[in-house]
């Protein structure tokens, strides 16, 4: 049965009535798990939002203090019973929202082409009224525990949609590619992570357990996150250099990508690879461009949603 109905159905049981909770429906207890390094996953109890269509739908769920929202698209014909595919989580900057970047973004259209399950997950909102995440970078997050949060979706998507654990993914725009960081930073789970115009904060020390390959996208005249990075940040340069090290990677080479707009600036792909369990590093810097995500049908030279689910999809 497609997944997405399935869901439906099971909220339609559970808002009708009153012996059954929520809870006992869509997660296997309601005391928590313990995950692989001890910490302790708490279930959800998940509820829907909005059905948008026979395949996305936006849910809500309590977490901490807050109640978290989150989209969730499945390609066409998706069956739980069947397949088991990959999760790619999507997450918005600072003071923007799910839906404006599961529009932008197009990553709905490229999981009905690819297969795999796509989820924008909303961020909380501060004292001035702007949504974001506790990613390591701004005080305003700190008693947000987003990383729970994304341990715990985790958990909620492997029991409830069938999910292929060993590629599990994250990205994100500026903000939203901080957080994707910090999950690459703290959470086995997680494969890979790309950032586009986000880069690792200075604040939090990163201290993975597991190898992961990194994509990430950055323009060199970027004045919001600075491509050379500063005091709260690491450069673009800093953040590949320092997953290349980390991942043990022993070669590295540079290319210049076409000028796909004809405006005489390059792009530069700088890839470090023979790396420890087969994984990857990519650094991709846009000469003359700002703040933004880069796709070929806005004038840029690359389309980062493509190039970030060909990079996952090859990620072991």
């Amino acid at each position: 049965m497609n997944k997405i109905f399935y869901i439906l159905i099971s909220l339609a049981i559970v808002s009708c009535s009153s012996d059954i909770g929520s809870e006992g429906i869509l997660t296997d207890n309601g005391n928590g798990n313990t995950g692989g390094g001890g910490e302790t996953i708490e279930d959800l109890s998940v509820e829907l939002i909005t059905t948008y269509d026979s395949q996305t739908a936006s849910f809500s769920a309590p977490f901490g203090n807050f109640v978290r929202n989150f989209i969730v698209h499945v390609p066409p014909n998706f069956d739980s019973e069947t397949q088991s595919l990959p999760l790619v989580f999507v997450l918005h900057g600072y003071t923007s929202q799910a839906p404006i970047i599961r529009q932008y973004s197009g990553f709905d259209q490229i999981a009905d082409e690819e297969n795999f399950i796509a989820v924008y997950v909303q961020g909380t909102t501060d004292i001035y009224g702007n949504t974001g995440w506790n990613a390591g970078i701004f005080g305003a997050f700190t008693t947000v525990d987003d990383v729970g949060l994304f341990r715990s979706l985790i958990n909620y998507f492997k029991s409830n949609y069938n999910i292929n654990s060993a590629k599990i993914f994250s990205t994100g725009m500026s903000m939203g590619g901080f957080m994707s960081y910090r999950l690459a930073c703290e959470l086995d789970d997680v494969n890979s992570v790309g950032s586009v115009t986000g880069s690792m904060g200075g604040y939090t020390a990163c201290e993975p357990k597991t190898k992961k390959s990194i994509i990430h996208f950055h323009g060199e005249d970027d004045t919001v996150v600075p491509y050379d990075g500063g005091d709260w940040l690491y450069s673009a340069n800093e953040a590949h250099e320092f997953w290349k090290n980390y991942n043990e990677c022993s070669n590295q080479a540079s290319i210049n990508l076409p000028d796909f707009n004809g405006d005489g600036q390059y792009t530069k792909k700088l890839t470090s690879y023979n790396c420890g369990e087969e994984k990857t590093v990519e650094l991709y810097s846009l000469e003359g461009e700002g703040h933004t995500w880069f796709s070929q049908n806005w004038g840029h030279d690359i389309s980062s949603s493509e190039l970030i689910w060909q990079f996952f999809k090859n990620q072991q």
